[in-house]
């Protein structure tokens, strides 16, 4: 399904903008990407997004997790939109009693074979509780199941708790005033993606979309490494000229 024709049909429901779902939709087909992994959903919109890319290149699959608790709270749910696009047959979900880091222990187990852990996705997008404890974890999980070249996506870069206390008390199950100053101010996937992903010897490619909130990175099994911060260049124009050609440009200016 083209971009456009999705977009009409789930644009308007949250939490991802129709940039973040083109975003999403050409880097599938730019890197033929067929293997993705997805944490934490809400409505499923994104999940659409990337189903529809999945479809019109012809092939791929989705894994989709989220707690069993919140499938109620989301309206429309992602089980209630992936029937309604068409695309339950390319993205299946998972509810868990827990959250995805036990998901990902059952994958690990799953795919441990002689002590070693066979890697099987292409992509893998963390978009939770934006917490350096769960999300920490689930990017050390991952990186177990995730194949070489493949990528990997963290939402909500400069999110904190003391931004949304202002609407709430607690975020997925951690209440806010539990927790101290400076673990309410300081942005938890920023630090996860500063201090681990980027410290990690696996990934090579690392790059933060500011406009979009997003960072990325690339299991490059490599030490040469690159940073770039994108503030003016979109993601489509990026897309457009071949990810890697850019990522090799790029390569001069870092810092």
């Amino acid at each position: 399904m083209k971009f456009k024709e999705i977009s009409s049909i789930v644009g308007h429901i949250p939490f991802i903008s129709k940039e973040n779902g083109q975003f999403l939709y050409d880097l599938i087909i730019k890197e033929k990407i067929t293997n993705i992994l997805e944490l934490g959903i809400a409505h499923g919109t994104a999940t659409c997004y990337m189903a529809a890319a999945l479809q019109e290149q012809g092939e791929g699959k989705i894994t989709a997790v989220d707690l069993i608790e919140v499938k109620d709270q989301f309206k429309p749910s992602a089980e209630e939109q992936l029937a309604k696009t068409g695309f339950a047959d390319i993205a299946t979900v998972k509810r868990m009693q827990t959250g995805y880091t036990w998901f990902l222990h059952d994958q690990i187990v799953k795919n441990t074979k002689d002590d070693i852990c066979h890697e099987e996705y292409d992509l893998v997008i963390i978009d939770g509780p934006k917490n350096w404890t769960i999300d920490g974890a689930a990017f050390f999980f991952a990186d177990k199941l995730l194949k070489n070249n493949g990528w990997i996506i963290f939402d909500d870069y400069n999110w904190t708790y003391s931004q949304a206390s202002d609407r709430r008390d607690a975020t997925d199950g951690i209440t806010h005033r539990s927790l101290s100053k400076a673990e309410q101010e300081t942005p938890h996937i920023k630090a996860v993606f500063e201090l681990l992903v980027k410290q990690h010897p696996h990934y090579g490619n690392l790059i933060v979309l500011e406009e979009h909130d997003w960072v990325l990175a690339q299991k490059t099994m490599s030490a040469d490494k690159t940073y770039n911060i994108v503030n003016q260049t979109t993601t489509k124009d990026m897309l457009g000229k071949g990810l890697k050609k850019i990522y090799r440009k790029l390569k001069t200016l870092r810092k």
